[in-house]
Formats: C-alpha cells, structure tokens, sequence
C-alpha cells in the first residue's frame, strides 16, 4: 500500500511540473508573439521608417527598370537581373538598418530598456521581436518588386533562380540586422539616423551595388556588406555580371565576420546599464 502510495505521490508530482513547464513555456512563447506583434505595429506606424522602408525602393525600382532603363533591360536581360537584384537587396536591407536601429536607439533615448529589463518577460525577447519585424519588413519591401519585375518581363530569370535569389537576399539581412542593432547600441536617437545614412549609402554606391565599377575601384569594394550579399545573391540564382565575383564560400564567411563583428559590439554595449 505504502509503495502504491509514493508512486502514485511521484506521479503527480511528475504530472504537475510537466504541466507547470508547459504553462512556462507557452507564457514565454505568448511574450515572444506579443513584443513581436507591437514591435511591428510601432515600425508600421512611424511613417519616418515606414514610408521610405516600404515605398521607396519599389518606386526607384519602377523609375530605373521601367522609365529610365527600360529599353536597355530589353536589349540586355543580364542588365535586368543585375538592377533587380541591387534594388531587392536595398529593399530587404533598409528594414534592419534604419528600422531596427534608429527604434533602439530613440528606446535607448527614452529609457524604455530600462523599463523592459524590469518586466517580468524574457530578456531577449524586444531583441528577438525587433530582429522579426524587420524581415518582416523586409519581405513586405521586396515583395512589390518581385510582382513588377515579372509582370513586366523585366526578369530573365526561371522559378527556381528567383527563389533562390530572394532565399540569399533574405540571409543577407542577417549582417545588416546586426549592423542596425550596433548602431543602435551606440549612437543617439537623434544622431542614429546620420550614421546610418553615413554607413549605408557609400556601401550601396562603393560596393558596385548599383552599377559595375571600374576595375581601379575593386579594390575596395570588399570592405562592404553589400557586395558580398550581393554577391552570395547573384552566385546562388547563376546570375552574371560585369564584375569579377567571389565565390559562395568566400561570400558566406565574410557576411558571417560581419555579423559577428557588429553583434558582438551591439551586446557589449547593450550590456552596459546607461
């Protein structure tokens, strides 16, 4: 009897950790959705990130591919797929650079991590809800230009090409997220807008993003991100270009250096009480 009664005892009180664990586990899992959810809302609504994080790629693109360039793209597709690919990658690139790191930086400003590090919720979890709301941006910056390349043919690309493009563009925001959350982590919320400019647009111009540079300018064009997602999108879809490329290895490692590199600052700093 006393052996039926402690197993019985062990039973239940197997039964109810599991039960509390799972309880656990889903109140984390409900903070998760429930940081990510307004995260989201409050990127939307701030037409300073939405408007030109969502709208203006798609219009340079429409600009570019459609008005300026269009009987160029006709004559040369190649010259279709390298534009396509360059305004995509400022399309899902743009949502972790100035979403994810000028809202740090003005929460920074305000003392909301403060306040967030005294919630009972999981300490990652603004980081985790920042990081999905950016490529959630992302894809709803991108997603337009896909749709207007291949409705108007401005794409020679198969089904299989475009998937795997738009995969290594969106692997390609990992280095960009973690560059956004640096500059977060260090700058001002008044001063975060300029450095992300002064970051972001010479890489776009010097990487050979949007237009093939000249062969004395290759030199430096490793020095940034862009060109080696640009790079990693362009090798993964079979895509050519007029620069010289670098291999897939070479391009992955690199966007893996930086994202280490900028993480690893952003966490130094973010680990600092202000």
């Amino acid at each position: 009897m006393n052996a039926l009664a402690v197993k019985s005892t062990i039973e239940s009180t197997i039964k109810s950790t599991m039960d509390t664990v799972t309880s656990l586990r889903g109140r984390e899992f409900g903070a998760y959705l429930t940081e990510t959810r307004y995260e989201l809302l409050r990127m939307m609504r701030n037409p300073g990130i939405a408007v030109p994080v969502l709208l203006l790629p798609c219009a340079l693109y429409a600009l570019f591919a459609l008005v300026i360039a269009g009987e160029w793209i006709r004559k040369d597709p190649s010259a279709g797929i390298f534009m396509f690919t360059a305004f995509s990658l400022m399309a899902v690139t743009m949502p972790a650079m100035f979403g994810i790191g000028v809202t740090l930086a003005m929460e920074r400003d305000m003392g909301l991590l403060r306040l967030k590090r005294a919630q009972p919720a999981p300490p990652a979890a603004w980081v985790v809800a920042k990081i999905v709301a950016g490529l959630v941006l992302a894809l709803l910056a991108y997603a337009p230009i896909v749709i207007m390349a291949l409705s108007t043919g401005k794409l020679a690309l198969g089904a299989g090409q475009v998937v795997a493009l738009s995969a290594a563009l969106l692997v390609g925001t990992i280095p960009f997220t973690a560059l956004g959350l640096m500059i977060g982590a260090l700058a001002t919320g008044s001063a975060a807008p300029a450095y992300a400019n002064l970051v972001y647009l010479p890489g776009c111009y010097l990487s050979g993003m949007f237009f093939p540079l000249p062969a004395s300018m290759y030199w430096q064009a490793p020095i940034w991100p862009q060109f080696h997602v640009l790079n990693f999108a362009m090798q993964l879809s079979g895509a050519t270009t007029k620069m010289p490329l670098e291999s897939v290895t070479l391009a992955v490692a690199t966007m893996l250096g930086y994202t280490v590199l900028f993480a690893g600052v952003a966490i130094w700093r973010l680990s600092q009480k202000d």
